[in-house]
């Protein structure tokens, strides 16, 4: 009778046991999701932030040859009129 009692009690210990398995790794699945998604978007919003300061730079470069042909064109205009 008590190795009976003693096998049920073996029993009931692994089913508690594989259920608290089951249910840490049930948990450690979402948490490997999460954690791919996360880095994914990480990724992601660096290619984009690259992106956007590539363009920025481009932009500002656009800009500093604008300002300086505009700043020729005073400079060659004001020699032309005869300023100083």
């Amino acid at each position: 009778m008590e190795a009976q009692n003693l096998c049920q009690a073996v029993d009931e210990h692994l089913k508690e046991t594989q259920a608290q398995y089951q249910t840490l790794e049930r948990k450690y699945s979402k948490a490997k999701r999460l954690i791919k998604e996360y880095q994914q978007k990480e990724i992601e919003f660096l290619k984009k932030e690259t992106a956007q300061r590539r363009v920025l730079e481009e932009s500002e470069l656009a800009h500093k040859e604008e300002m300086e042909k505009l700043q020729e064109k005073v400079g060659t205009g004001r020699r032309d009129a005869g300023c100083p």
